[in-house]
């Protein structure tokens, strides 16, 4: 009984640890344009104001590596306590520090904290599960990190109307998985089957990891492009406030969380190419939506439907390196896929806005939509091109 209220303890962690990653970036997003009127006589305003989404993004994506290889090193437990330290810190900066440079600066040193945070809950997924209750656990993450995503941003978004600093509060939430880490969480000791396994095939690597990387980095450059975007999109709508923009931020990982959940049945159909291929689909509509769209509404349903397709690869994307390399560098190559997500997130705006800035805001959405589709097309001929690799 003590055994199983453990386990149960230990997963709570790892699931609240995971709502702290990948969305992190983005709980400040309603608070952007109000940040962009306060600081208002800086120069570039407006892209620094969409800086603070990205600027944890390259860091996360410099350091995660050297995370990794720590995680290998000197254990998960100890990376674990020092990023969420700094995760604390570093996150809520933003409420205390007073002009505009420091705020970024504080941005940056957040990313330290995420990139060890998402290493860790990543890679000890992988040591304390395996096999089915592996995919399922990983299909949980998934929806835990969207969760995460949809309580912190509708929240910042109500506390946005009230002062825009009160939204960094939220990293506050970190403290709690602080507390529970030394009661929930042990160092992993790795079982003799995947010893054996390891010392059979050394730490040779399929090059299919390569294709892994490309697939995350696409998916984050895609998907980011609404908590980027979409508050300078709506700012256009009328009626549009704090509240509403959270929201509308806020669906996207509502129904990520919910493709998230069920992406355990949709392994069992599909190998991992071809849940990119499908995941790409529901993306370009909902990107095509959003384009098209006049209303806030219309803005909704296309981020929703955006969501289903981000739900199922973000998973998808874990799952897949954790299955590919050898136990003892899972560490280093789940960093080098932290790496991959994150760079994703830092060029996101840097390669979408010379395309807004030639066709518009909206056309821009209509313009990766298509690129999407074209994407999924692709991934359905790499499907075939590898079906026989057991590897994938």
């Amino acid at each position: 009984m003590k055994s199983e209220r453990n386990t149960k303890l230990l997963e709570i962690t790892l699931l609240l640890a995971s709502t702290l990653t990948i969305l992190a970036n983005a709980i400040i997003a309603p608070s952007l344009p109000l940040i962009s009127s306060d600081f208002a006589n800086v120069n570039n305003i407006e892209m620094l104001t969409k800086m603070m989404l990205t600027l944890p993004a390259l860091t996360i994506a410099l350091v995660a590596p050297l995370a990794g290889r720590l995680l290998d090193k000197i254990g998960r437990i100890k990376v674990l306590y020092i990023s969420l330290l700094i995760y604390l810190l570093a996150g809520t900066s933003g409420f205390w520090l007073g002009s505009l440079f420091p705020i970024l600066i504080g941005r940056i040193v957040f990313g330290l904290g995420v990139a060890g945070i998402m290493t860790v809950s990543t890679t000890l997924i992988g040591d304390y599960f395996t096999g089915a209750k592996r995919e399922h656990f990983m299909g949980l993450q998934g929806a835990f990190v969207a969760l995460g995503g949809l309580i912190f941003i509708t929240t910042a978004g109500i506390l946005t109307d009230i002062n825009w600093r009160l939204a960094f509060l939220i990293y506050g939430f970190s403290a709690i998985v602080l507390v529970l880490v030394p009661f929930a969480l042990h160092e992993p000791k790795i079982t003799h089957e995947e010893t054996s396994k390891a010392t059979q095939n050394g730490t040779r690597v399929s090059p299919i990891v390569w294709l892994v990387f490309v697939s995350a980095f696409i998916t984050t450059v895609s998907f980011y492009m609404i908590p980027v975007q979409l508050p300078f999109f709506l700012q256009k709508l009328e009626g549009i406030n704090g509240n509403k923009m959270g929201h509308a931020l806020g669906s996207l990982p509502f129904a990520q969380a919910i493709a998230s959940f069920y992406y355990k049945r949709v392994k069992k159909k599909f190998d991992f190419i071809g849940i990119y291929s499908l995941g790409f689909i529901p993306m370009a509509i909902g990107f095509g939506i959003i384009g098209f769209s006049h209303s806030y509404w219309q803005t909704i349903s296309g981020v929703l439907i955006s969501g289903l397709g981000v739900g199922i690869l973000i998973p998808n994307g874990n799952l897949w390196m954790i299955n590919l390399v050898p136990v003892q560098v899972r560490g280093k190559y789940v960093g080098y896929l932290t790496t991959a997500t994150f760079l994703g997130m830092f060029f996101s705006p840097i390669i979408i806005q010379p395309i807004q800035n030639m066709v518009g805001i909206n056309t821009s959405f209509i313009v990766l939509g298509a690129a999407l589709a074209l994407l999924s097309l692709v991934y359905l001929y790499l499907n075939r091109r590898v079906i026989n690799n057991k590897s994938v």
